[in-house]
C-alpha cells in the first residue's frame, strides 16, 4: 500500500508541475474550456494511523467564471485510529486474545469550488465540502493466531467496534485538472476529511482524520 501511495503522490505532484509549466507556455486566459459540467472517477491512497486505498466519483457544475459546486461520493477501505485500536485491545486483553480493528467508510459530500483563472494549461482549484460518512467498525479477535467468534469468548461488541454509525464529514482540498484532450482531463488532488464524533451513538467517541492523495480521469461537457 505504501508503494501505491508513493505512486499516487508522484502522479499528483507531476500534475501540479505540469500546471506550473503551463503557466510559462500558455497565454493568459487559455486555461480550461467553456464547458459547464464535469464528471470524474478517482482512485487513491489514504494516509494516517493506518494507510489503505480509496475510490470514488465526482460531478461538478460551474456557476460563475471561477466558482462552482460539486458532489462527491466514494469509499475509503481503512481509516482506523489509535483510539479504535485501544478500545479493541482492552477487550482482547480481558479475554486473553489479540485484536485487529478497522474503520471502513462510505462517504458523500456536497461542496463549493474556487478555480482561479491563472492562464495555466492546467486548472488549479480548492474546495470545501460538507457531507455524510457511514463509518463501519470491524473488529476481529484472535487466539493463538486464529480468528475466533467473539461470542465464543463471552464478548458482545457494541457498534463502536462492530457496526455502522452515520457521522458528519467535512472536506477540504485542492488540486489541478490537466487536459489531455479537448473534453478529457487528468485530475490530481489532496483531500483532507474530518469525520466528526457522534457521541449520541458511541459514548466517548472521537473524530477521525483522513487524508486522500488521489488521481482521476474525467470528462467535461
Amino acid at each position: 500500500m505504501m508503494r501505491c501511495a508513493r505512486v499516487v503522490s508522484f502522479v499528483i505532484v507531476g500534475s501540479l508541475m505540469l500546471a506550473a509549466r503551463g503557466q510559462a507556455q500558455t497565454p493568459a486566459g487559455a486555461s480550461g474550456d467553456s464547458s459547464k459540467f464535469f464528471g470524474a472517477f478517482d482512485v487513491g491512497a489514504t494516509f494516517g494511523h493506518k494507510s489503505s486505498g480509496s475510490y470514488g466519483g465526482e460531478f461538478g457544475m460551474r456557476l460563475a467564471r471561477e466558482f462552482g459546486v460539486s458532489v462527491e461520493g466514494g469509499h475509503m477501505a481503512n481509516v482506523g485510529t489509535e483510539e479504535l485500536d485501544q478500545r479493541a485491545q482492552s477487550i482482547a486483553n480481558a479475554v486473553g486474545a489479540t485484536s485487529s480493528a478497522s474503520y471502513k467508510v462510505n462517504f458523500f459530500d456536497v461542496g463549493a469550488r474556487y478555480a482561479p483563472q491563472m492562464g495555466w494549461k492546467a486548472q488549479t482549484y480548492v474546495l470545501f465540502g460538507v457531507g455524510l460518512a457511514a463509518v463501519r467498525a470491524e473488529t476481529v479477535l484472535s487466539v493463538n493466531g486464529n480468528a475466533v467468534p467473539p461470542e465464543s469468548l463471552g464478548v458482545q461488541f457494541g457498534n463502536d467496534l462492530n457496526g455502522t454509525v452515520n457521522k458528519t464529514l467535512l472536506v477540504f482540498g485542492g488540486g489541478a485538472m490537466y487536459p489531455i484532450h479537448p473534453r478529457i482531463f487528468l485530475d490530481g488532488s489532496f483531500r483532507y476529511g474530518h469525520i466528526l464524533a457522534n457521541t449520541g451513538e458511541i459514548e466517548g467517541d472521537t473524530g477521525i482524520n483522513t487524508l486522500r492523495a488521489q488521481i482521476g480521469i474525467g470528462v467535461t461537457f
